[in-house]
């Protein structure tokens, strides 16, 4: 009875564990790219929510073929961002060859190398001071290309609440499609061209300001075509405004616009009229207004006088 009951609370407790395994590896967590389609040279960043621990580990890797010249092969990386971090490691894997090299640059150059078994060679390096590297992959080959295999790995804190956020430059990745791996989900990034973003941008610009060239050329015939129904609605209603209030007013108006058309000649850019003329017509208009003063101008003229006169008296007085 009793290895029996013994039997029964080892299986109920192996189920219990195999639960609890169970749902924690269900929760391995969620994250996104921003931006969803990046460019050459765009520094991508991954957010996420789910995750478990104080760590995750966050991985980019991009393969690159590599041919053969002479039997040696070189392909050269800029700007390696290697970020601070409690650990990061660097892989490179070459299919094809007979031998690895891999040399590392930030102040001096140091190289790590591994011989080919079958055929395949890898480096890798782990534990990497942050900072930026130029990294130059060489080594001999006997056939007529390379297959690379680069891989970043970095652990990547988790806060409290169970979020991530990481961001990698991608200055060194060739266009093209790349993997990215944080906890146990794997996405395919497709790196657009930078040239081909920039030729797409430049067509898209010549294609706006075509568009707004011919709005503008259509904006310019409707407003031609506005003031001339203007001015037309005008030059009615001035007429029929001189049939129904007299001469007087006529006369005044007519002064008015006559002043108006001398001042727009006078102040038009390049205009027909000789400088030595327009001094001699300014003060033939002057004289003929000082001459028969409109109504209201006079009027004007009156009022700012007697205030003028009143403001000096004032000012005696207090004196």
């Amino acid at each position: 009875m009793k290895n029996n009951e013994n039997l029964r609370l080892l299986l109920l407790l192996s189920v219990f564990l195999f639960l609890i395994s169970s749902s924690g590896a269900a929760a391995s967590g969620s994250w996104e790219i921003t931006p969803q389609n990046p460019a050459s040279g765009d520094t991508i960043e991954i957010t996420g929510t789910g995750f478990e621990g104080d760590t995750a580990k966050a991985l980019v890797s991009f393969e690159k073929d590599v041919e053969v010249q002479d039997g040696e092969y070189e392909y050269l990386l800029e700007d390696v961002i290697i970020p601070s971090s409690s650990y990061n490691s660097f892989t490179v894997q070459a299919e094809g060859v007979e031998d690895l090299n891999v040399r590392a640059k930030m102040l001096l150059w140091l190289t790590k190398s591994s011989e080919a078994k079958d055929g395949t060679a890898t480096v890798i390096q782990t534990n990497v001071p942050p900072g930026t590297y130029k990294i130059r992959i060489d080594g001999k080959a006997s056939g007529s290309s390379v297959k690379l295999k680069i891989t970043a790995v970095q652990e990547v804190e988790v806060d409290s609440d169970g979020s991530i956020s990481y961001e990698y430059s991608t200055k060194s990745i060739p266009a093209g499609d790349f993997e990215v791996n944080v906890g146990d989900v794997t996405k395919q990034v497709e790196l657009q061209s930078s040239e081909n973003l920039t030729s797409e941008m430049n067509s898209s610009e010549q294609n706006t300001s075509e568009e707004q060239d011919n709005e503008s050329s259509g904006g310019t015939v409707q407003e031609n075509v506005g003031k001339s129904s203007g001015s037309t609605r005008g030059s009615v209603l001035i007429s029929s405004s001189e049939n129904s209030t007299g001469d007087n007013d006529s006369s005044i108006i007519n002064k008015i616009s006559s002043l108006m058309r001398i001042k727009s000649i006078l102040e038009t850019p390049k205009s027909f009229i000789l400088e030595d003329v327009k001094p001699y017509i300014q003060a033939n208009s002057l004289a003929e207004v000082l001459k028969n003063p409109p109504k209201l101008p006079s009027f004007l003229l009156g009022f700012a006088g007697t205030l003028l006169i009143g403001l000096a008296v004032l000012k005696k007085m207090k004196k």
